[in-house]
């Protein structure tokens, strides 16, 4: 019975569970809890910069920042929620988001100019885009249509996102962005 096994028995075995599906059946769901780690990062990163920001951009970036992550936040629960709804277990320790994220952070980046900042979310965006599209196509195979619809709104958000940064450093959405470049050819 379920009942008996301790607390421990059952991380276990949701742990075993975890490891089975993104080593040997990678499902939409566990590459959809790699999007929620990568948010996790992103949440952390997009304080740091937040508080961090200087020079002549510091009013628009210091608020935008704070626009990001607020709504980084929004998707963060969003997705979360889609995923217990259909009886899957999002992550949800630190522990998970830093062995799951493809995202990196680093106390160093308090000292980045502004620009760096900017372009370093946009590889970040980029990142969890290309995840995120494997997500889609993932749960489209597996006729999980809600997942699907949530993941493709993500994802506009995300490319909305992409393309206001990109715009900001003076450039066009899809420059240097060598995964859409490789779908044009």
């Amino acid at each position: 019975m379920s009942e008996d096994r301790t607390v421990q028995e059952k991380l276990q075995e949701e742990t075993e569970q975890e490891e089975h599906e993104h080593h040997h059946n990678p499902t939409a769901a566990a590459m959809t809890n790699h999007i929620v780690a990568n948010i996790a990062t992103l949440h952390v990163k997009l304080h740091q910069y937040h508080w961090y920001v200087k020079g002549p951009h510091f009013f628009s970036l210091h608020e935008k920042f704070e626009e990001l992550y607020n709504e980084n936040e929004e998707w963060f629960d969003q997705i979360a929620e889609r995923l217990l709804a259909s009886g899957n277990k999002p992550f949800s320790t630190t522990a998970q988001f830093q062995q799951y994220s493809f995202l990196k952070e680093d106390p160093a980046d308090k000292y980045l100019s502004a620009e760096k900042m900017v372009e370093n979310l946009i590889d970040d965006y980029r990142t969890t885009r290309d995840v995120t599209m494997r997500a889609i196509t993932m749960a489209q195979d597996e006729g999980d249509v809600v997942l699907e619809d949530t993941l493709i709104s993500y994802k506009a958000y995300v490319d909305k996102t992409l393309w206001m940064m990109q715009a900001f450093l003076g450039k066009e959405a899809y420059e240097n962005d060598d995964a859409m470049e490789e779908d044009e050819d």
